[in-house]
């Protein structure tokens, strides 16, 4: 008879851990589940994300053209490439930079 108890005690105990081990491989499945939910929601996130930066940075590089520096200098402030060079009148250098200050000298003179 105790041969008999002992063997269903087993039996039991046997029983209870595979439900243990049933809910517990359960949860790490659905854990595991989640967690690739998870990474794949941030990859996307990221990948997003260097879109915009590439985006941005294709912005930036159109802003910084030479290109675009030109047309924005040409149009506010009238100045075109090349016109630097050009010779000015007398009268016009005159007229665009302003006269010498005499210095005062420091000392004893």
């Amino acid at each position: 008879m105790a041969k008999i108890t002992l063997k269903r005690w087993f039996q039991i105990a046997a029983g209870v851990l595979i439900v243990v081990l049933a809910v517990g491989l359960y949860r790490a499945k659905s854990d595991a589940a989640r967690t690739e939910t998870n990474v794949h929601r941030l990859n996307s996130e990221i990948a997003e994300r260097e879109a915009r930066v590439r985006e941005l940075r294709a912005d930036i590089a159109e802003q910084e053209s030479p290109a675009r520096i030109e047309e924005l200098n040409a149009e506010r402030l009238g100045y075109a490439v090349g016109s630097e060079s050009a010779a000015l009148p007398e009268a016009e250098i005159a007229r665009r930079l302003p006269a010498p200050q005499p210095h005062e000298q420091k000392g004893g003179e």
